[in-house]
């Protein structure tokens, strides 16, 4: 199908790696699938007034991901909340959807990281398609 698949957390790296791949995806004239990725169990506390609250991992992430879909700048964006380990996901989710790229952020592939593993890294060992490492911490590299 072409798809740009991009992972997701809460961070503001994720965010930008996001929005670079909903810029590509514009570019591309093609869909842009938001994966979230979760570990097993996890779940969500919620506090309103003196009100506690428990929601499910599932909800919360999709809500998360609609909230997000609504700021990125493309319109054809597909989202899906999944348990499991990030980069075996997204990987799963590409082939899957048959997608044409993964696009994931450089949090992690600086440093002692670089050779210990990274999302990135493992990513790009086991994709089935291309893998678009954008600049999310806005660092320079001096290589």
């Amino acid at each position: 199908m072409n798809e740009i698949v991009v992972g997701v957390d809460r961070s503001d790296t994720a965010r930008r790696a996001a929005e670079s791949a909903a810029e590509l995806a514009h570019a591309l004239d093609t869909t842009l699938h938001v994966v979230m990725c979760v570990k097993p169990g996890q779940g969500v506390n919620l506090a309103v007034g003196s009100d506690q609250f428990r929601t499910d991992w599932v909800t919360d992430s999709l809500q998360f991901l609609d909230d997000m879909k609504r700021t990125l700048p493309h319109d054809k964006i597909t989202r899906s909340a999944l348990e499991g380990d990030p980069a075996k996901v997204m990987v799963e989710e590409a082939r899957r959807l048959g997608a044409r790229i993964i696009v994931v952020g450089n949090r992690r592939v600086q440093g002692a990281s670089r050779v210990l593993g990274s999302i990135a890294s493992d990513v790009a060992k086991q994709a089935p398609c291309d893998v678009l490492i954008v600049n999310t911490t806005g660092k320079q590299s001096d290589d």
